[in-house]
């Protein structure tokens, strides 16, 4: 959810006016005093971008973000790191554990709410880029599949050709028929790999079974 935000601060009073101010900003806000119950929320309500302390009982900051970003079903999530810590050493641990950004309390709400938007335009851009490597994984495959089925085609067309075209062999109406009926299909089967070959994007359709299939252009 792009516009969802959780936060995780064991400051309630924190929480309360950040969550407040950034509601007004048009967020959907879900706050947590723990990392614990915060990775609970995670899992259900599946933030954009996490806004956690660094400080906190029972598991840091730092051990939270690490721990998203080894999972890879959370790893994708943009963490910002919300620390009174200050000092070069401090940003570079805080990046290394896994965190995207960091930000010094106290900080305006202006900084923040650039910040959650440069986020915003990241995880926008991973997307993008996920889903044309996808696009360009199922086109690969498309391409493969329809080389390797289109020569065997194409020979057996050859093939048909030459029966239809021998002279001295004796054909029926029914054999001459059924060799016509054949290149028919042949010819269907070389048309449908020609499409498949020409896809720029490929595309599901419904199939038989309640499968899918790509749609060729």
């Amino acid at each position: 959810m792009p516009n969802t935000l959780l936060l995780i601060d064991d400051d309630a009073d924190f929480i309360t006016t950040l969550q407040m101010g950034l509601e007004l900003q048009g967020y959907v806000v879900i706050s947590s005093q723990n990392p614990i119950t915060g990775w609970k929320e995670m899992e259900r309500c599946q933030p954009g971008i996490i806004l956690i302390d660094w400080e906190m009982p029972g598991m840091s900051g730092i051990e939270f973000a690490k721990l998203v970003k080894e999972d890879p079903a959370h790893r994708n999530r943009y963490i910002i790191m919300l620390t009174g810590r200050t000092g070069t050493e401090s940003v570079v641990q805080g990046l290394d554990a896994g965190a995207d950004d960091y930000l010094i309390k106290p900080f305006p709400m202006e900084e923040l709410l650039a910040r959650i938007r440069s986020g915003q335009r990241f995880r926008a851009l991973e997307e993008r880029i996920a889903e044309e490597a996808k696009r360009l994984t199922v086109l690969e495959m498309a391409l493969s599949v329809a080389d390797k089925i289109g020569n065997p085609i194409a020979a057996a067309k050859l093939y048909q050709q030459i029966l239809l075209e021998n002279p001295s062999l004796p054909k029926s109406n029914d054999v001459i028929d059924s060799l016509n009926s054949l290149g028919e299909l042949l010819n269907e089967a070389l048309q449908l790999i020609n499409q498949f070959q020409s896809i720029k994007t490929p595309r599901s359709i419904p199939a038989p079974g309640g499968k899918t299939m790509i749609a060729p252009e």
